[in-house]
């Protein structure tokens, strides 16, 4: 294989995937470097909800828009069960109310098909939620993908328009001449090129400091479970609902695949870490275990008698404003493309197309400076 390449995209998760594919479609000579096996990392570890609904207000252009291009990738390839399941809000207080009241007032001004459920209308929605909720929203076109088969179906539709794939390759450094961006250096070789997208997830920051830049991005524990197969119980995504967008204490998702099985989570402290605990695999807290258990219970209280199966802990990128890094980034041909906050997998054909209109040099389809880096102090020496 050729370690020279136009541009070279580091990481095959489901961003660097998406960004891969979107360059290789513009004409891009493109190699997609991963450390690992594709997915592997958080990518993998999602459960994939796909949505716009209580993410992000200033955002909703480019969610809305992410969600209709996932829709479309589904209809001209599709083989990652696409699955528009709708999800669900749950609310349990006067003051999570109003919050949700808001969200919806936004939403549905911006076109999105979102509206506010009485306990009765939610019974309508998921008969199994019997737990005493006050109310919850209902965002019908909200989906799920399976997370694997979506970064395979990317790299794929990548590899046909003429992207290369190296897996278990890690990304060491990056090389820079005279300023601008030349390749990046591996543990057994160097390779050259005039474009670098850091499509890292928690890695970028090492990365980026080996040219002395300070990324303001560090891992986040993600942490889910899975109980057995079932018969099919829980019919949506169901949500906690929240004050904020991004990824904050009091955050649930509960779903069922489509092999039966009930994935769930509830993050209920601050799991942000240094650098380095992305590189080990820990096992799950127990304090999650029983925190996650009993929200589940309390919503679905007739699953009781359900086991639990297997448990699993990756790292998302998470920066202070709960923001993606989007753009270009210290020398001159390197582009940054990481920060997910657990919202990369809705996000990611948003962000390829920013990357790919970026380094071709046509004006964005969005508005750049939510996701600027330039934002935070992280400038490169040269250009302090």
């Amino acid at each position: 294989m050729s370690r020279t390449a136009e541009v070279i995209v580091v990481g095959a998760g489901v961003v660097g995937s998406a960004i891969g594919a979107e360059l290789a479609m513009l004409g891009h000579d493109v190699m997609i470097v991963e450390q690992g096996v594709p997915g592997a990392a958080v990518s993998g570890a999602s459960l994939a909800c796909i949505g716009s609904h209580m993410v992000d207000m200033e955002e909703l252009p480019l969610l809305a828009w992410a969600c209709d291009a996932w829709r479309t990738l589904d209809e001209e390839i599709g083989g990652f069960e696409y699955h528009p399941c709708g999800q669900l809000r749950f609310v349990l207080s006067e003051q999570e109310l109003a919050a949700a009241r808001a969200w919806i007032e936004v939403e549905r001004n911006a076109g999105l098909d979102v509206k506010l459920l009485e306990p009765i209308e939610v019974q309508e929605v998921e008969p199994s939620l019997t737990g005493p909720i006050v109310a919850a929203s209902w965002s019908k076109d909200d989906a799920v993908v399976n997370p694997f088969l979506a970064v395979r179906a990317l790299l794929n539709r990548a590899r046909d328009c003429g992207a290369r794939l190296e897996t278990h390759c890690r990304v060491d450094s990056l090389i820079e001449r005279d300023g601008k961006i030349a390749g990046v250096r591996c543990a057994t070789t160097d390779m050259s090129a005039e474009h670098v997208v850091l499509a890292s997830g928690p890695w970028t920051t090492r990365l980026a400091a080996s040219l002395g830049m300070n990324l303001p991005i560090r891992p986040h524990r993600a942490q889910c479970l899975a109980t057995v197969r079932i018969p099919p119980s829980i019919l949506r995504v169901v949500g906690a609902c929240e004050s904020g967008g991004g990824v904050e204490a009091g955050y649930t998702q509960i779903q069922q695949s489509r092999d039966g099985q009930v994935l769930f989570n509830t993050v209920l402290e601050d799991g942000l870490v240094d650098d380095g605990a992305q590189d080990r695999v820990p096992e799950v807290d127990a304090a999650f275990v029983r925190n996650s258990v009993e929200m589940l219970l309390f919503l679905f209280p007739d699953l009781w008698r359900v086991h639990l199966l297997r448990s699993w802990v990756r790292f998302e990128a998470v920066t202070p404003d709960n923001r993606f890094l989007i753009g270009p980034l210290g020398p001159e041909g390197l582009w940054v493309a990481a920060g997910d906050c657990g919202t990369g997998f809705t996000r990611a054909p948003a962000i390829a197309r920013l990357i790919g209109q970026m380094l071709g040099g046509e004006h964005p389809a969005f508005d750049t400076t939510l996701y600027a880096p330039e934002r935070f102090s992280c400038e490169h020496p040269a250009s302090a």
